[in-house]
């Protein structure tokens, strides 16, 4: 721009410098001398716009030439990556080439060799060892102040066809009875938990299993002692249940059927007709003796709550003859439900679980020389748990029940429990669990109360398999 203004100046500092003749001719020269500083200062302020302008252009120009170069690096560092990714594609190419021709599908026929053949019908076997300790209030009471080996139980599963599967449970453990006396025996127990066939996939969304198998009762009943939330199972589930502590399990058939509705829900009806025994193990069916079969009839919802809940309620009857005389019969009801929240971001592993069941039954009572009565007699529990880490859970569990059809406890005695507990995943096969159990107890009209401290040690090797509903992994 001083260029500009030196050039302009050269121009009209000869027309200021001419001096006028005369007055008037002077007088008619400032006049032309104003005029030109004028036009001279209009020419300056042009300038001054179009070097400004000027000026505006030039960093649009290097701000376009900016992106410009940015786009072209980009556009070669994506070609650059093509030409990667083409050389890759060559090289695995070349390997897949190499590579010896797949073998031939299998199929039911007979391997071809031995070796193959065996690989073949090898089913997944997971061992499950329980294992742990307790100490009681009550120091006469053996059962609970001692170590203990609760439980190994060897899992095996295949698939047996495309549209079948088959498992057998086998358990080991220690079987404590203690008497009015406080005195136990123990007994090492090897039983047969579960042996059946699963049709999973029958035309009509059914499916069917066959054998011995955990009933469909509620929920709770379903799991095994070392899939269990808590250390012990709730006090309602034992004394309906099975005394044993594995639950009600017996041998029949289990129809399932998983029910088309217009609603696109999860609505599933079980049926079962099963053996009526059980014994002291199931207070509710009438032992080895009893007129077969007992029917078991389970109704079950399952849907989502919200984006990051869900919610299952079921229902439940079961019949059978409570005595090894038919004319003494069982009837019982339960209603089970189960809330489970999960955190929206998975990194947190965080969930809660909100779950209770409610059990109620009217059943004949032979008391012998006695004559016999009607009892009815009903229990519930509920538990809400937290997950608060990704190995660990926190939880606190209350029961209430009373007795079906018992040989030991009255129609009035009845038992309630508080028991909080901890969780801890060590790793994915090893786990540590402490539950504290304040129990309270009336038989024949007479209070007494018990508290309890359980810990215990499960671990497992070999197939590793699905986790249950309440762990978030």
């Amino acid at each position: 721009m001083q260029n500009t203004l030196f050039i302009v100046l050269c121009a009209v500092a000869p027309l200021m410098l001419v001096v006028p003749s005369d007055a008037q001719d002077q007088e008619t020269a400032q006049d032309e001398i104003a005029e030109l500083r004028k036009q001279l200062g209009d020419v300056l302020s042009r300038i001054e716009a179009l070097e400004a302008r000027h000026g505006e252009e030039r960093d649009e120009d290097r701000q376009r030439i900016a992106e410009l170069h940015t786009k072209l690096q980009e556009l070669q560092d994506g070609a650059l990556n093509a030409e990667r990714a083409q050389i890759l594609a060559q090289m695995a190419d070349r390997l897949r080439a190499e590579q010896p021709e797949p073998a031939a599908q299998l199929t039911f026929e007979l391997a071809p060799t031995a070796a193959a053949s065996t690989s073949l019908l090898n089913p997944a076997i997971t061992v499950f060892i329980e294992t742990g300790g307790s100490i009681s209030s009550r120091g006469r009471n053996k059962a609970l102040n001692r170590f203990n080996l609760r439980e190994a139980e060897i899992d095996f599963r295949a698939a047996i066809a495309p549209f079948a599967d088959g498992t057998l449970v086998i358990t080991l453990g220690e079987e404590i009875e203690q008497f009015r006396s406080g005195d136990i025996t123990v007994e090492r127990v090897v039983d047969i938990e579960e042996g059946y066939i699963n049709f999973h996939t029958l035309p009509w969304d059914l499916s069917l299993k066959i054998g011995k198998f955990h009933n469909a009762f509620g929920s709770n009943n379903l799991l095994h002692i070392h899939d269990l939330p808590q250390v012990t199972r709730p006090l309602p589930v034992k004394a309906f249940l099975g005394t044993g502590g594995e639950g009600l399990i017996t041998t029949g058939a289990s129809l399932s059927w998983l029910i088309p509705n217009p609603w696109d829900k999860y609505f599933e009806l079980t049926g079962e007709l099963v053996n009526a025994d059980g014994g002291e193990e199931s207070p509710l069916l009438g032992g080895p003796n009893a007129e077969n079969p007992a029917f078991l009839a389970h109704f079950k919802f399952f849907d989502d709550v919200g984006q990051n809940g869900t919610l299952e309620l079921g229902a439940t009857y079961l019949f059978a003859h409570s005595d090894g005389d038919s004319a003494f019969d069982g009837h019982t009801f339960a209603l089970d439900a189960a809330y489970q929240w999960v955190h929206p971001d998975p990194s947190l592993f965080r969930s809660f679980i909100l779950q209770g069941e409610f059990f109620w039954s009217h059943n004949d009572v032979n008391r012998g020389f006695f004559g016999s009565d009607t009892n009815d007699s009903f229990g519930f529990y509920a538990f809400g748990q937290y997950q608060f880490h990704r190995d660990w859970y926190a939880g606190l569990r209350y029961d209430f029940t009373e007795f079906p059809n018992s040989l030991t406890r009255g129609s009035d005695d009845w038992d309630w429990g508080l028991s909080p507990y901890v969780s801890w995943y060590i790793t994915e096969f090893v786990r540590v669990r402490s539950e504290y159990q304040h129990r309270g107890f009336n038989i024949g009209g007479n209070s007494s109360s018990e508290e309890v401290l359980f810990v215990q040690l499960t671990f497992l090797f070999g197939s590793h398999p699905p986790h249950p509903y309440w762990v978030n992994r």
